[in-house]
Formats: C-alpha cells, sequence, structure tokens
C-alpha cells in the first residue's frame, strides 16, 4: 500500500513537472519568435534608413527585398522589382563591370567590392558596389546581399585633388623655366653694365667708343628697368592694387608717340628691313577717347615688342578703326604666327609658346598675360588670329570710351624744348644718397636753379624754417635716415603750406604714389627718374617767377 501511494505521488510529481516543462518551452519559443521579429524589425529599420542601396537576392537573383534608398537611386517602386526582376538582368546593370560582377557572385559565389560609373536615370554616377554571399547553417539556403553607395563626391573631390596636383606641378616647372628665364634676362644686361661700365673709366678710350659703350650701358638700364616693371605690374594687377586713371586724350598723338619710339627701335635691332607702318582713318583728324593713356599705351608696347621679337621679315602694322563711335586697335605681323592650341595659352603667366625659344628670342612671358590683365581692367577684351607661318593679328576694344574728332593741334612745347632760365628759384633737394642728388644736380644744371641739399628727413624741416622765405619748391624722397619722407612733407606744409612739394622716389606701387599725395605732395616721378617728366613737373608747380 505504501509502495503504491509513493508511486502516485511521484507520478503526479512527474506530470507537474512536464506540464511545467511544456509550459516554458512555450513560453521560451514565444520569447524567441518575439526576439526574432524584434531583431528583424530592428534590421528592418536599420537598413532602411542606411543612405546606400542595399538589396537581397535568393539563390537565383531574384530580388527578394529593396531598402528605400534603392529604389531612390533607380527611381522604382517595390512593387516593380519584389520577386520580379533578376537583379542579373536589371536594366540600369545592362553592359557593365557590375553586372558581370553580379553574375560571378549569383553563379559562382564570387564576392566582390568594386568602384565603377555607370548611368541612372538622373545623371552620370560613381558607385561603389559590394557583393556578399549568405548561407544558412540550418538548412541549404542561400542569399545574397548587394550594396551600392554614390561615391562621385569623394570621386570628384579626388578627382579635383589630381587636378590640382598635376597644375601645381605644372606651375612649379613654369616657374623653374620662369625663373631660369629671368636670370638669363637680367644677368644680360648687367653683364653689358658692368663690362663696358670697366671700359669707361679707360682715359684713352677713343671718343667715338665712349659714345657707343655709353649707349650700350643706358640701353641695358632701360631693359632691366622694363623687366622690373613688368614684374611690378603682373604683381599689381594679381594683388587687385593696378589703377585705372581715365582721362579725354588724343589717340593719334598716343600712337603717334608709340609709333615714334619703336621706329627708332628698328636700327638698334636689326629690324630696319622690316615694313613698320601706322594705318589710322584720317591723318588730318585728331579722335579722342576716354580711358587709361599710360595703360593703353603699355598694352600696344607689349604687342609691339612681341610683333618685332617675332618677326624676322616682312611688316609691322599698327593702327586703329572706327565702329559704332568705338575705336578697335589692332597689331599686326607677317612673323612666326601661332597655332589655334596655344591662342588662349599665351595669355597666361610665365607662358610663351617654347621656352627652348627663350635663347633666341629673350623674354620672361610676362608681356601678354600683362595685356590681358590690363584689359581686363578696362572691361576691353582681346582677339587672336593667326596661323602658324603666315603671321599674327591681335585686336582690341575698350567699351564705354568717349570718342570726338577734331582738327589736329600743334603739340605744346614741353620744358626741354624751351630755352628756360629757373635762375631766380631756389629748389630744396631732399636725398640721403650723393649720387641721387649729383643727378638732380646735372638734370637741373642748364635751367641755373640754385639748389640746396637736405641728406634726410629732419635737415630738410630744420632747412625749410630756416630758408622758408627763399625756397620755391621742394624736391622729396621718401625712404629717408631719422625722419621720412611722408612725416617731412607734413612738417614742411605746416611752416609753408603753399610751397609745391614733388615726390620723387623708388616707391611705384599705386598705395605709396596716393600715400604721397595724402600727405601733401602736389605731384611725384618715380625712379629711375624721366628728365622731360620731372622737369615738366616743376614747370606746372613752380610759382610766377618773382
Amino acid at each position: 500500500m505504501k509502495n503504491d501511494k509513493t508511486r502516485q505521488l511521484l507520478m503526479e510529481r512527474i506530470s507537474h513537472l512536464e506540464a511545467t516543462i511544456t509550459h516554458l518551452s512555450e513560453r521560451l519559443h514565444h520569447l524567441n519568435q518575439t526576439s526574432e521579429k524584434d531583431l528583424e524589425q530592428r534590421l528592418a529599420i536599420t537598413i532602411n534608413n542606411i543612405p546606400l542601396a542595399i538589396l537581397n537576392t535568393d539563390r537565383h537573383g531574384y530580388i527578394t527585398a529593396a531598402n528605400p534608398a534603392f529604389l531612390k537611386v533607380f527611381d522604382l517602386q517595390s512593387t516593380d522589382v519584389i520577386n520580379k526582376q533578376n537583379i542579373k538582368f536589371f536594366q540600369p546593370f545592362q553592359n557593365t563591370e557590375l553586372q558581370k560582377k553580379i553574375i560571378e557572385l549569383i553563379d559562382d559565389r564570387v564576392q566582390f567590392d568594386i568602384e565603377l560609373p555607370f548611368p541612372t536615370s538622373k545623371k552620370d554616377t560613381f558607385f561603389r558596389c559590394r557583393g556578399i554571399s549568405i548561407s544558412s547553417t540550418i538548412s541549404d539556403a542561400l542569399s545574397f546581399i548587394i550594396i551600392i553607395g554614390d561615391v562621385s563626391k569623394r570621386k570628384l573631390t579626388e578627382h579635383e585633388l589630381i587636378k590640382a596636383l598635376e597644375k601645381a606641378e605644372e606651375s612649379d616647372k613654369l616657374k623653374t623655366a620662369f625663373l631660369a628665364s629671368m636670370s638669363h634676362e637680367i644677368r644680360t644686361p648687367m653683364n653689358h653694365i658692368i663690362g663696358f661700365t670697366e671700359f669707361l673709366k679707360d682715359p684713352d678710350l677713343p671718343v667715338n667708343e665712349r659714345e657707343e659703350y655709353s649707349q650700350i650701358v643706358y640701353d641695358s638700364g632701360h631693359v632691366l628697368l622694363r623687366l622690373v616693371d613688368d614684374i611690378i605690374d603682373i604683381a599689381k594687377i594679381e594683388s587687385g592694387q593696378m589703377q585705372v586713371n581715365p582721362s579725354v586724350f588724343s589717340l593719334n598723338e598716343l600712337l603717334a608717340n608709340v609709333y615714334r619710339s619703336f621706329n627708332e627701335m628698328r636700327g638698334k635691332k636689326d629690324k630696319e628691313h622690316i615694313t613698320f607702318s601706322l594705318i589710322v582713318p584720317d591723318k588730318n583728324m585728331n579722335v579722342f577717347i576716354k580711358t587709361d593713356a599710360v595703360r593703353l599705351q603699355q598694352i600696344l608696347s607689349n604687342l609691339l615688342d612681341n610683333a618685332f621679337k617675332f618677326t624676322e621679315s616682312g611688316f609691322i602694322e599698327m593702327g586703329y578703326t572706327i565702329e559704332n563711335q568705338q575705336a578697335h586697335m589692332f597689331v599686326k605681323d607677317s612673323g612666326n604666327g601661332i597655332s589655334p592650341d596655344m591662342h588662349t595659352l599665351i595669355f597666361k603667366r610665365f607662358r610663351q609658346l617654347d621656352y627652348s625659344s627663350t635663347k633666341k628670342y629673350g623674354g620672361t612671358g610676362l608681356g601678354l598675360s600683362i595685356v590681358k590683365g590690363l584689359l581686363d581692367l578696362l572691361e576691353g577684351e582681346i582677339r587672336l588670329e593667326s596661323i602658324p607661318g603666315k603671321g599674327s593679328l591681335f585686336s582690341f576694344s575698350i567699351p564705354g570710351i568717349i570718342i570726338q574728332t577734331d582738327k589736329i593741334h600743334k603739340k605744346p612745347e614741353t620744358v626741354s624744348d624751351k630755352k628756360t632760365d629757373w635762375s631766380q628759384f631756389t629748389f630744396l633737394v631732399v636725398e640721403d644718397e650723393r649720387t641721387n642728388y649729383n643727378l638732380l644736380m646735372i638734370m637741373l644744371r642748364p635751367f641755373k636753379a640754385n639748389l640746396i641739399w637736405a641728406k634726410d628727413g629732419q635737415e630738410a624741416i630744420n632747412l625749410m624754417e630756416a630758408n622758408k622765405d627763399i625756397i620755391d619748391l621742394v624736391l622729396m624722397d621718401i625712404r629717408l635716415p631719422r625722419i621720412n619722407g611722408y612725416d617731412a612733407t607734413i612738417a614742411i606744409k605746416k611752416i609753408n603750406p603753399g610751397i609745391p612739394v614733388i615726390a620723387q622716389t623708388a616707391y611705384a606701387m599705386e598705395i605709396e604714389i596716393q600715400k604721397a599725395m595724402e600727405v601733401g605732395c602736389d605731384d611725384y616721378v618715380t625712379k629711375p627718374i624721366e628728365r622731360i617728366l620731372l622737369l615738366d613737373s616743376i614747370e606746372r608747380h613752380l610759382p610766377k617767377k618773382k
């Protein structure tokens, strides 16, 4: 009896445990299902919010899932592709490297990770594409995931970086060539100046040779000055410091001056056999235009420099025509000509058609870039017509100029043309360099002006206070010891507000010239000083004779 009762109790406990186990199993199964669904839901949310285009296929390649990014990239609806579209034959991938990789993935389980461009319905883009195969450890189920990311911006950045690197390398090559050319251009005239100056020291040198060597030194000095001016001008243009000062002037007179200068140059450059012509609509009429005369002359001079440099025979023409009340200027030659693919390139800095030609023709490659920069400032446009071996035609016009015509008037005399006597005037020359003072003294000697020399700014102020009743004009250097020319000018103007002060300085930048005018200077001439410009400036500002 006792055993039966024990057995019954055991059976009841076993039955109870079985029920508990069943309940726990069902609950565990439910929890597993809930966890799986939660995991699937979380995974789906994640995939759907990833900006990468992601799709899943079955073992045959039919699309079983596609996230919104994929549908958006290819402008599709899920109903268009899910269980309907085989990725091996997806239209946007046809005949691309990606299609080949997808076929290898599905047929041979060859995974891939590639970057390639292929067209979409919106634009050409660049994608990074990955293909992954997924096998089940429980069954023989097999599926594939393809991930596509738009890397167009990165590729564009890489492309721009490569272009920038290539441009930097090209610029470095150009600068190296430019510096080599610059060294040649500087050393050649310096060789002439130093070498022939040494000969000029010989007291027994014949007069004809002394004159010849002096002219060589003079010409070489102007070559160096032109080189420095070009470098300063390109720096001004690039830094935005180049100023435009429009005025009304005679175009015919400006062209005649340029023509006269280059016509004289022909003999010095052994170009006398080249026909040089000035072509204007009417030689008996003056055409007045409003623009910057200095910049216009600079443009024409640079174009003519190139024309004479590259023309060995034939002709060079300079002139203008009038159309619709606007002057259209040109420089034409029968020289080497320029191939069409170089028509844009030659206007860039440091460019020459061929740096190997530098030794033959000389130059730094800045001339035409200065022309382009100046015309941009004047809101003009330059055009080039040229064929290799058949010469070149550079033409340009400047919009908004004022044109009027008038009979040609006789050009007024300059100071250098007249027998001017300044013996009644006293000039205060402020200059710390004895050589510069001696040069000014020699320039002014024919006009008999009385000179007082101040070697620094403080001495200039002291001399002005002591001689304010007899000093009629001040020639003021800017870079001076003790007190600079700006402060000295301010002090002198306080002593005698009406006295004219002409700055004579090596500072040639527009901002420095403007500062000189702001502190009270009435005019300025830049070093190296052109004698005629200095004399004309003095004549304009001198008070009436005593």
